[in-house]
């Protein structure tokens, strides 16, 4: 519990931080490193263990003991050399009864409290995971466009559009095509910036502290951060700033459809308007981000954990310890490596012993494999069920089995040398019996240990340990060292070289790969050399290829992908002479042959270069593919158009469905944007009028089999309207926003023929429907055109409000009359109430222009307590307009007591 109250605490601190110095600051990005930052070191610092000699924590602590020298605690004083305090019978008795007695009728508050809060936790993890099963079954359920890097998801719900990984959810329906593209720029944005990652920790972080406010706050804080840098990434991209605020303003709706998404449009829109229109910070604000690093510093000191002084007397120290369960339960399960089973065989001029857990079932298994010379063997007795002792400073390890020309296997038993690890320990070595295995295994001796200390090399644990694991001999350590010295290395790890040991790399290896490279190479890039055995009859073979000035990444690179001279020579015959090494190596990876580029070429396509013939193949494309376009009337298909239609999935068969509904001029570009937008020939929708009902066909299999075309279908039913001249534009903007004939025909029935395509969609977007035209028509307007009713929807003008103009005395408002009303927030309450003024008869026009002056009673009445008590309609909208006020009208009657309002007016517009 500590360390989540701490952690709590740090990431409270994290969020006061950023709140009062950086989140008006603009340097967007800064502010997300600074907020992940933050959050991972509040998780991590309470880890830290401070020095006794620096913690805050222990100043305080001692200060108090010395303040507070009479305390009821029972201490043990482990820094002096007095006996310890004893305690008679009755005391103990006493100090028993005071520890019992409560408990009886105490609560475990502590276990309450944890048992809350990993309920808690829980349930913010079943949140979670809902929030990740909702998106993933948004993904299912609605048809999905995949473009470029990223896929449009489009829904039928009225919802926030957003993104999460590399998905674009949105319902095209609510938006006109601007502004959906806008959207998709802005998503996109959130999309190559992986936004989703910082969504993710910030969701688990109020998971795990949903109990703390600040974790709110801080996720609240994160997530405004990425909506500035990414409304920055718009205007820096280039679009006009009016345009992208407007269109905020459009589709602005307060409801996040997901904790886990990064929304489009959120409630603090004004705080996003404000950043964008807000002054670049500059370099001048560096000293906010600096100030972090000692507010921490002064945290870790004063409440982290203290690192005890290991000055104390070990006796004391030893006396006081006891092992805990762990450590028990730790050794019991550990491997036991000085006994298991060996098998060995000879061959290549070396003993190859392969050392093993000869109880695999029930502990981990593991194995070891060092090669020896010959020799090692030489005594072992001859039959079955012989013994074979060999004895090393390690220690002895005694060998039972059979080993017979050059073949063996059988137990072994290790008797670890406690002498040889109390001298490891001298020279500041860790052995337990595992690490005197190995050291008898690599023969790691007395007479290493003096050559080390001969040559003043200061190895540490990790040296120590590779050595034995890695087997470095004594022998081939000198011979290292002596080699690397005599080639100038002089600056390289134990690691290095206990690696170079493990693969078997020789002088002669490391002298070739740096004549490749052309300069001395790093031990690390020659080990992996010989790993991917990188040899010089591969480089030679280049070389006589006429690839002679590659640097050792770009061979190394080529013999991990199998890239061989032979498959370059291949393709010089197909022509391409001028094929890079990089080139024949992205070939390999998509496995782009020869014979696949020359079906292109008898495919027509004599022209195709490497990079056409990599990216068909990515994406599947194949000259039969290409082939069933050229039969079906498309003898031109370019490659290009070929991989958009593979990409899109669409098919022959699927373009002469689109030519039996009507497009009989389809081009493969329109047939594309057509399949991107879910529109297909097979879509039927039912027949809402006449009490006719129709069936919808789908294709399913491979491509688009051959259907019955419904009367109904999509494309043929605007046709059937009067729409023969539809493009395939209109008919995809229809589809996005969601325009069926039904729609169309509701119109019709109620007067309105011949509606422009366009409008229609227009009336859709806006949501104007026959029955909200209808309600005007019952109001008394006869006439109201489309124009006039979508108008009207846009300014919200229902009904209902010219009912109460008509109620105030306004029987004759027209609708531009009401549209304007509405649009300069001219109520009917606001009429009322004007009226009650010296100007309440003036007519509706000089009402409005009144308010659009913002002229109120409020500021004619501040005049006239001048004594201006006459003022006219004309002058009381001068003197706002001019901006004439109360203040310099009395500094004029200062000078003139007599002013009038006019010359008041003059002098302000000419002076």
């Amino acid at each position: 519990m500590t360390y989540i109250i701490y952690s709590s605490a740090l990431i409270g601190l994290s969020y006061l931080i950023y709140r009062l110095f950086l989140s008006k600051e603009t340097f967007y990005n800064l502010n997300r490193g600074v907020l992940l930052s933050l959050m991972v070191i509040s998780f991590s610092i309470p880890f830290i263990s401070v020095p006794e000699s620096i913690s805050f924590k222990t100043t305080l602590f001692q200060k108090e003991i010395v303040e507070n020298p009479t305390t009821n605690s029972l201490e043990v004083d482990v820094y002096n050399n007095e006996n310890p305090v004893s305690f008679s019978e009755n005391t103990t008795t006493d100090i028993v009864t005071d520890s019992i007695n409560p408990s009886i009728i105490s609560l475990d508050w502590k276990s309450i409290i944890l048992y809350i809060y990993i309920l808690g936790v829980m349930a913010f993890g079943v949140n979670f995971l809902i929030q990740l099963i909702v998106l993933l079954y948004r993904m299912i359920k609605f048809p999905t466009i995949e473009v470029d890097a990223y896929k449009i998801v489009e829904t039928n719900t009225n919802h926030a559009p957003y993104s999460f990984w590399n998905k674009i959810f949105i319902n095209p329906n609510q938006y006109n095509p601007d502004t959906y593209l806008q959207i998709l720029k802005h998503e996109q944005l959130h999309i190559s910036g992986k936004h989703s990652l910082d969504m993710l920790l910030v969701e688990l972080l109020v998971t795990v502290q949903w109990f703390n406010p600040f974790a709110w706050l801080y996720r609240k804080a994160i997530d405004n951060n990425l909506e500035y840098l990414t409304d920055h990434g718009m205007l820096i991209k280039g679009e006009d700033k009016e345009v992208y605020q407007m269109n905020l303003l459009k589709v602005s709706t307060p409801d996040m459809p997901t904790g886990l998404a990064t929304s489009y449009n959120q409630s603090f829109l004004k705080k996003r308007i404000i950043m964008m229109n807000s002054k670049k910070s500059t370099a001048k604000s560096g000293w906010k981000y600096l100030i972090i690093i000692p507010l921490l510093a002064v945290t870790v000191l004063s409440f982290n954990p203290v690192s005890i002084n290991t000055s104390i007397d070990e006796s004391i120290s030893n006396e006081l310890e006891t092992p805990s369960d762990e450590h028990f339960k730790e050794s019991k399960f550990k491997n036991d490596f000085t006994r298991g089973a060996w098998d060995a065989e000879e061959g290549g001029g070396k003993l190859c012993i392969m050392y093993r857990n000869a109880e695999p079932l029930k502990r981990s298994y593991w194995s070891i494999t060092r090669c020896y010379d010959p020799s090692f063997f030489a005594n072992f007795p001859s039959g079955s069920k012989q013994k074979f002792e060999i004895t090393r400073d390690a220690g002895t390890m005694v060998f039972s089995g059979q080993y017979e020309n050059g073949i063996g296997d059988g137990r072994y038993t290790f008797t670890p040398n406690t002498s040889f690890s109390n001298a490891l320990s001298k020279q500041g070595f860790k052995a337990d019996n595992e690490e005197l295995v190995h050291c008898f295994l690599t023969d790691f001796d007395n007479s290493y240990l003096a050559y080390l200390k001969q040559e003043n090399l200061s190895l540490d644990q990790d040296d120590f340990e590779d050595i034995i694991h890695k087997g470095l001999s004594l022998e081939k350590l000198k011979m290292y060292r002596k080699e690397l010295s005599k080639l100038g290395y002089t600056d390289y790890t134990m690691n290095e070289v206990s690696k170079l040991n493990l693969f078997d790399v020789d002088v002669s290896y490391i002298k070739f790969i740096n004549n490749v490279n052309g300069q001395q190479a790093t031990l690390k890039e020659i080990t992996k050399a010989k790993i991917h055995n990188l040899s010089p009859e591969f480089i030679k073979s280049y070389n006589d290829n006429g690839y002679k000035k590659m640097s050792l990444n770009d061979y190394m690179r080529l013999k991990i992908h199998n890239v061989s001279p032979d498959f370059i020579a291949d393709f010089k015959k197909e022509g391409y002479t001028n094929i890079s090494a990089k080139e024949a190596q992205n070939l390999k990876i998509h496995n782009v042959t020869p014979q696949y580029v020359q079906a292109y070429k008898n495919a027509g396509y004599k022209s195709i270069t490497l990079k056409e013939a990599k990216n068909l193949k990515i994406h599947n494309v194949t000259p039969a593919f290409i082939t069933s376009f050229k039969t079906s009337g498309y003898p031109n298909i370019t490659l290009k158009e070929a991989r958009n239609l593979k990409i899109h999935n669409v098919t022959p068969d699927l373009i002469k469905s689109y030519k039996k509904a009507g497009q009989t001029n389809l081009s493969l570009k329109e047939a594309i944007k057509l399949k991107i937008h879910g529109i297909s020939p097979e879509q039927a929708k039912a027949a809402q009028q006449n009490g006719q009902s129709s069936s919808s066909t789908s294709s399913s299999g491979k491509g688009y089999q051959e259907v019955k075309q419904n009367p109904n279908d999509f494309i043929k039913q605007f046709k059937a309207l009067g729409y023969e001249n539809a493009s395939v534009d209109d008919i995809i903007s229809l589809k996005i926003h969601n325009v069926t004939p039904d729609f169309i025909k509701k119109y019709h029935a109620a007067g309105y023929k011949n509606i422009p395509l366009d409008k229609v969609v227009g009336l859709k977007i806006h949501n104007v429907t026959p029955e909200f035209v209808n309600t005007f028509k019952k109001a008394g307007y006869k006439n109201i055109s489309i124009d006039e009713a979508m108008s009207l929807k846009i300014h919200n003008v229902s009904p209902d409000v010219a009912k109460e103009y008509k109620n105030i005395g306004y029987s004759n408002l027209d609708i531009d009359d009401l549209m304007s009303l509405k649009i300069h927030n001219i109520s009917p309450e606001y009429i009322k109430e004007f009226k009650k003024t010296r100007f309440g008869n003036l007519p509706l026009d000089d009402i409005m222009s009144f308010k659009i002056h913002n002229v109120t009673p409020e500021f004619i009445k501040t005049f006239e307590d001048l004594g201006y008590k006459n003022i006219t309609e004309d002058q009381a909208q001068s003197l706002k307009i001019h901006g004439v006020t109360p203040e310099f009208v009395k500094s004029l009657k200062e000078q003139d007591n007599d002013v009038s309002l006019d010359q008041a007016i003059r002098i302000k517009i000419y002076f």
